[in-house]
Parts: structure tokens; C-alpha cells; sequence
């Protein structure tokens, strides 16, 4: 339980891997990931603070690869004056993603913690 939030550092690769695989950048299969992720996210948390640094891990991971990505791309397959351009875009895309699983796991994980505080004030009322 205590390295499954290292798993956020998938996008840092995945975006490589997905590329040589199947030759196209936009994959569901990298979205799903994402998505899996974020809500595994929301599972695990035991806390807001806790799931705040893997959100971010996450989010920050899928940029920074897809930024990596671009400039494997820009330098080594083809330098074209798009590259950057279409790179940006599809980070974009991929942030964007990341950071609404991200939203809408803070709402989920703070109803579960007020959920789980006024189970505890019960109990020590009665």
C-alpha cells in the first residue's frame, strides 16, 4: 500500500512505450490509465494530504512526459517547426484529463472524510 502511489510515475514512460507500440500519440489506452490512476487515487487516500501528493504526482508525471516525449521527438525523429506545437497541444489534452480525474477525486476523497469524521463524532457521543 505505502509504494502504490509511485505508480502516478507511469505517464513518464507510457508516452514512449505507446508511441512505439502503435505509432500514434492520442491512445485511449494511455487516457484509460490515466483514469484508472486518478481514481485509484481516490481510493487508496487516507487522507486529503495524501491524496493531494499523488494527484500531483500524477499530473505533474503526465506533463513532464509528454514534454520529455517532445523533445525525444523534436530532436531525434523529426524537426519540424509543428513538433513543439502539436506537442504542447497533446499535452494539453493529457493535463487536462489528469487534472479533472484530480477535481473530481478532491470532491470524492473530502465527502469520504466528513463522512468518516461524523461517523467518529457519533461514536463518541454514544
Amino acid at each position: 500500500m505505502k509504494y502504490l502511489k509511485w505508480l502516478n510515475l507511469i505517464p513518464l514512460i507510457m508516452f514512449f512505450i505507446v508511441d512505439k507500440l502503435r505509432g500514434t500519440l492520442i491512445s485511449k489506452y494511455l487516457l484509460i490509465i490515466i483514469i484508472v490512476l486518478g481514481v485509484m487515487n481516490m481510493l487508496i487516500a487516507k487522507g486529503m494530504k495524501e491524496y493531494c501528493i499523488s494527484s500531483l504526482m500524477l499530473v505533474v508525471s503526465t506533463a513532464a512526459g509528454m514534454i520529455l516525449y517532445t523533445y525525444y521527438y523534436y530532436y531525434f525523429v523529426s524537426a519540424g517547426p509543428e513538433t513543439p506545437i502539436f506537442g504542447a497541444a497533446i499535452m494539453m489534452v493529457y493535463g487536462f484529463i489528469a487534472l479533472v480525474v484530480a477535481a473530481v477525486g478532491t470532491f470524492v476523497v473530502v465527502i469520504k472524510d466528513r463522512v468518516a469524521e461524523k461517523r467518529a463524532s457519533r461514536t463518541i457521543d454514544e
